[in-house]
Formats: structure tokens, sequence, C-alpha cells
């Protein structure tokens, strides 16, 4: 496969394929070691495993990240942010906007490939490839790893990723998902979900929840993909019940707006925007679907056959996707001050 080399001031090359990784995966970074760095994660079939930790159909997956530190970063403990990407896997914005940002800002980035490791090079368009829960299984394992650097304040690691990605940060929030890996108190300092997915489906593990870390959500208010009027009544919601989430929509702004792509329509990009269900997920083994329902009409959804017709019909094809400069430069500043203040 081919090598694409996306920026050479940080020395990294991607698209390496499914064997990318040469070293043997580590399980603490207490040398300090930087650049691409392998570890350990899990491939749950779905949420549900997951949560409950049925390891049947799970298997481990060595994956890999690419830590980029700071030029000048001093003997101070440095906060961090983990990367976690979207339904196009690692693309130069990555790179190019949020670690060169990040790390100018004196912040380290750990960005996280959950598809290559996995012969994956893009779910945009047959999300059903791998479930969303691989992708929070490698954050989750990256924090667990970035906790033990050196260099880096465990306190203060954070959590971005947009879309897809985004929809992993949200998920990372809250216990019951974080405890599928952490057994202990470590936790993101942090969420930034940027367009994040499954506003209108909404796969919710908040019951119980305690954790109260900040998240800052960033959302496109011309988004036909992942609309932010859904974002925003989940948020408002949540928040309601203790959660502690601000959020920020950027007017004009279409899904990606942080990319390099011009303005266009992916006639089968995959989209939730016509749902309206949710589902509260326990993590009792056996313990089944859970509760569901649509949460406009109320009508319940019992039983897999119904949540699995409801999710099928609600689901569709196509959204926009367009670069929104203005979108971009507010999101970074707005990413540069959250970490800070927190």
């Amino acid at each position: 496969m081919k090598k694409v080399c996306l920026n050479a001031m940080m020395a990294v090359c991607l698209g390496l394929g499914a064997g990318f990784a040469h070293a043997a995966p580590l399980s603490d970074l207490s040398a300090g070691q930087t650049g691409r760095i392998e570890f350990n994660s899990i491939t749950p079939p779905n949420r549900w495993e997951f949560v409950r930790k049925v390891m049947d159909n799970t298997k481990t997956t060595a994956v890999a990240g690419d830590l980029l530190m700071p030029k000048q970063a001093g003997n101070a403990k440095l906060p961090a942010v983990v990367i976690s990407h979207d339904s196009g896997g690692v693309t130069p914005k990555l790179y190019d906007v949020w670690a060169k940002a990040l790390n100018e800002a004196g912040i380290a980035v750990f960005i996280v490939d959950s598809f290559k490791p996995r012969g994956i090079d893009s779910t945009t368009n047959h999300p059903g490839q791998v479930d969303v829960s691989a992708n929070t299984a490698d954050a989750l394992f990256a924090l667990k790893l970035l906790s033990t650097h050196p260099q880096i304040d465990s306190q203060r690691i954070f959590h971005l990723g947009g879309s897809r990605g985004g929809t992993s940060v949200f998920e990372t929030y809250f216990d019951r998902v974080r405890q599928a890996v952490i057994s202990d108190d470590l936790k993101f300092a942090g969420h930034i979900p940027l367009y994040q997915g499954n506003c209108n489906t909404r796969f919710r593990f908040d019951r119980g929840n305690t954790n109260r870390a900040p998240m800052l959500a960033l959302l496109g208010g011309a988004d036909d993909g992942t609309p932010a009027d859904a974002c925003v009544a989940y948020y408002t919601e949540l928040n309601a019940a203790g959660a502690n989430i601000q959020w920020k929509v950027y007017p004009g702004a279409f899904h990606n707006f942080d990319g390099s792509t011009q303005k266009t329509y992916l006639s089968q990009g995959v989209t939730a925007k016509h749902c309206s269900i949710e589902v509260f997920i326990t993590d009792v083994k056996g313990g089944g679907l859970g509760e569901a329902r649509d949460y406009t009409t109320g009508a319940p959804l019992i039983g897999w056959a119904q949540w699995n017709k409801a999710f099928a019909a609600c689901n569709a094809r196509g959204f926009t996707v367009a670069a929104n400069s203005s979108a971009k430069e507010q999101a970074v500043k707005e990413v540069i001050e959250f970490v800070k203040a927190h």
C-alpha cells in the first residue's frame, strides 16, 4: 500500500496498511517514548457486549497512534489530547490543523488509528464494518497508556474527535463505558466532540453516571448529517440531570468544517438524521436490549426485533461536508482555551 506523508515537520507517515506496526505493543511509556507507538486494544462487536465485558466475540487488537510532543516541552508535565478520527480514518487535518496548533500551544497530542490495524480505510458508506465501540476502546486504552508517560500530566488528558470520533468522545464521558476498560479512577479531564454522531440515535449510558468532567461540544449550524438541534436537545436534557456540557454552534458550518474539502454532497454517506430513537444500555450480563423507545412519540421499542427495525428504517444516505475556515479557526481557539482552563 502506498504511504502518504502528511507533515514533514512532524515526520509522520500514514497509510502503512493493516500490518503497519512493527514494534511490540507497549503497556507503559515510562521510558518517555514518542512518535509511532503500538499498544493493545480490543474489538468488541457492539456497545452492549463492550460495556458488559462479554469477551466471547471480542478479540484483542494491536493498534497504533502517533504521540507528538511540543518542541519546547521543558520539565513541567504537559496536558495531552487523545484524538479519535472520523469515518474517513486518519486524515491530514488531524496533523496539519489539530496537532500543529495544540503542539504550538504546549499540548501533547496522541492521534490513534482505529482503522488501518483492522484493515479498514473508511466507514462513511458502510459504518457496520466495525462498531464505534472499537474506537472508544482504543481511546480508553490510549488514556491508560499516556497516563504512564513521565512528561504527561495524567490528570490533564483530554479526548477530542469529530463525527464518529465525536461519538467516541461523547461516550467515554460515561462511567459505564470508561469502566469497560479502566478499573480505577483514571478518566479524561475533558471531552471535546466535534459535529458528534448519534445525537438522533441515542445509545444511553447516563443512568447512575457520576462523572462531572467538562465537555465542550462544537457543532455546525448547517450540518445536514448530524444536525446541531438534535445534539443541543440531548445535551440540554443531560445537563438537567447534572452533566457539565457546553456547546457552540457555528452558523453556516457543515459537517467536517475543520477539514479541507470543498462543499461536497456524499450521496452514499450514512446519516441517522431522520432517527429519534434511544436505548438505555445496562452493564448487566444477559441484560438484553435495555429500555428503548422513540423519544419523540414516546412509543416503546420492545426487544431486538423492534429496535433493529426502527434503526434500519430511520437511517438514510446523503449528507454534505464542507470546509469552513472561520469555524475551523474558532474551533481551534475554543479547544486550546478549554484545555488550558482545565
